[in-house]
């Protein structure tokens, strides 16, 4: 089966991923192989959790994406094999970075001692964590009032 491109990847995840999240399964994108494989498990599964997101918000698409559940938990589950960075998206060697010391084993994973240290990455250089409360935000959205949807996509 030939590989997908980042656009098609993208194309099919955004028309799939409804489904996804009402099956029965769920949605297990963000999930960390430890959880999956019912290891014990603590703070660190959040970490994985943000380097998966990361990664979407970055490139588009999950970082394991696979078009049943199933298959997501395997490629996660063997996530050395699956991680893969798209040329396309040209990623910042920091973003790479950042997101490969997340989706990793638990002793090396970035947050396993603490959120400072991931705040200290990098990527984050010229963040002021002291005043990130007093910073404007990049958007802001309008609302209406606490019903308002409109800043939602429309799903048939």
């Amino acid at each position: 089966k030939p590989r997908r491109t980042q656009q098609e990847q993208l194309q099919h995840w955004q028309k799939n991923r409804r489904m996804l999240a009402y099956s029965t399964v769920g949605t297990p994108d963000y999930i960390a192989p430890e959880v999956l494989l019912k290891k014990g498990y603590g703070m660190e599964c959040d970490w994985w959790s943000l380097g998966a997101i990361l990664y979407e918000m970055l490139i588009g698409y999950p970082p394991f994406y696979s078009d049943d559940p199933m298959s997501t938990c395997r490629k996660i589950v063997n996530w050395k094999t699956h991680l893969k960075f798209p040329e396309e998206a040209k990623l910042s060697p920091e973003a790479k970075d950042l997101i490969s010391k997340l989706l990793c084993n638990v002793p090396q994973r970035l947050g396993s001692n603490g959120a400072d240290e991931i705040k200290a990455h990098p990527w984050f250089n010229g963040i002021d964590w002291e005043r990130i409360y007093q910073m404007e935000a990049a958007f802001i959205p309008e609302v209406k009032d606490e019903l308002d949807t409109q800043n939602f996509e429309k799903f048939e």
